[in-house]
């Protein structure tokens, strides 16, 4: 096999696709979690993982991956209104993670709606399922700190009735949870 050859069957591995892509994160952990021993912290990191797990299935979505104090996960398109309920979930379960740990700890989380590339990374045992493209990077880029945040391609998934505790931001648009 050729390289030409090799990089067709490695370009066969990757689909474009439209999806919800939620990065939820942490807002203040490094402050918030500071005065803690490592293992401490580690544990603090292992529930968030774990609330996080089991909030995005049971709103429907996959887990893509975790990094530091930070989820990535995507959901179809037709499932965006439980993309943003499962943000709200997620902010409210870290809220009471912070609450029984005795830290300050909120949700920031960014909620896209693009069109991005899934598939398998890398070849052999370090290979991994991940999501890329635009859309991905315009969701990390959407804002940081404590809040929630969606942008107008998920905005205009919810139902009217569903739209007023939305404060409009821009450029580019993006709607704030006004709790």
């Amino acid at each position: 096999m050729g390289a030409s050859d090799d990089a067709g069957v490695r370009a066969a591995r990757f689909v474009e696709r439209p999806l919800v892509i939620v990065l939820a994160d942490l807002a203040g952990f490094t402050r918030a979690v500071a005065h803690l021993p490592v293992v401490a912290i580690a544990q603090v990191v292992d529930r968030f993982y774990s609330l996080c797990g089991e909030l995005v299935a049971a709103h429907g979505g996959r887990v893509v991956k975790f990094s530091g104090d930070s989820c990535l996960a995507v959901f179809e398109p037709a499932a965006a209104v439980d993309a943003v309920a499962c943000a709200v979930a997620v902010r409210d379960a870290v809220r009471l993670l912070g609450h029984d740990s005795q830290l300050d700890l909120d949700l920031g989380a960014n909620v896209h709606l693009a069109t991005v590339v899934t598939g398998r990374f890398g070849v052999g045992s370090a290979a991994t399922d991940d999501v890329v493209g635009v859309g991905v990077i315009h969701t990390y880029r959407m804002g940081a700190g404590p809040g929630i945040r969606i942008s107008e391609p998920v905005y205009r998934k919810l139902a009217s009735g569903e739209r007023s505790p939305w404060r409009k931001h821009q450029p580019p648009a993006t709607y704030t949870l006004e709790a």
